[in-house]
């Protein structure tokens, strides 16, 4: 209820909000023992989220189950890395959405984690995972250049950033993947006070923010256009905290 006050707070004051979830929606607590996940999904639509994306937590029952509790959902799950044909998933996910707020389009792609190791292999057999950086640079190109969209922000749960370098991170996409202006992440439960800033150019700045797990914290980025809305004037952020009370 605390979240839900709050985040109504911010929809009394503002026109045009997104609520965006990075994935482990399942998985935490004796709810989802019982109700593998109907509840969760539930409490989502409630909230009146935007869109969402998988994270591995989100497969511990299995595909089929993932499909079932989906129809509870007023909302898309979105992945650009799965290829889900012939699986219980297919037609579920989507590669991309678009979602206009005002004068602005929004597009949004979705980037999942490797599940090898993570997840038992009959819970996802039969999808297929492809290179994050690879496919985020195909989509953000469609959603900028094909769909002209004016923001393009990616849900990843690859996590926030990793010591070999080598394993691909929200900071990775951050630096190698051209046209995304907003990386929302998770996997790794990294609390950022505020979002890491990564510059790409003279005139692109990257934002990668991460906020922690379990809906300890609600984090809150705003983002300007100018009147042309053909860039991005300033983005301020804030980091909501849930009352515990």
């Amino acid at each position: 209820s605390a979240r839900k006050t709050m985040i109504d707070d911010v929809r009394s004051r503002e026109k045009n909000v997104l609520l965006l979830d990075a994935g482990d929606i399942f998985q935490g607590t004796p709810y989802f023992n019982l109700f593998h996940g109907e509840l969760e999904i539930k409490a989502m639509s409630m909230l009146g989220y935007d869109a969402g994306t998988l994270g591995n937590h989100d497969f511990d029952m299995g595909m089929e189950n993932f499909a079932l509790q989906n129809r509870y959902a007023s909302f898309p799950f979105i992945n650009s890395n799965y290829t889900t044909s012939d699986t219980p998933l297919q037609g579920i996910l989507h590669p991309y959405k678009i979602i206009r707020r005002g004068a602005i389009k929004v597009g949004i792609l979705g980037l999942g984690i490797d599940l090898n190791g993570l997840v038992p292999f009959e819970n996802y057999q039969g999808l297929l995972y492809q290179n994050p950086i690879t496919q985020a640079t195909k989509y953000a190109n469609i959603l900028k250049h094909d769909e002209r969209c004016d923001i393009i922000i990616a849900l990843s749960h690859l996590g926030y950033d990793y010591k070999d370098k080598k394993t691909i991170s929200d900071i990775r996409i951050a630096q190698e993947v051209d046209n995304i202006d907003i990386i929302l992440g998770g996997h790794t439960h990294t609390f950022l006070q505020c979002p890491k800033l990564i510059q790409k150019s003279e005139k692109k700045i990257v934002i990668v923010n991460q906020v922690g797990f379990a809906g300890i914290n609600l984090g809150r980025i705003d983002v300007y256009f100018d009147k042309e809305k053909n860039k991005i004037e300033k983005n301020e952020s804030l980091l909501l905290k849930c009352q515990t009370k």
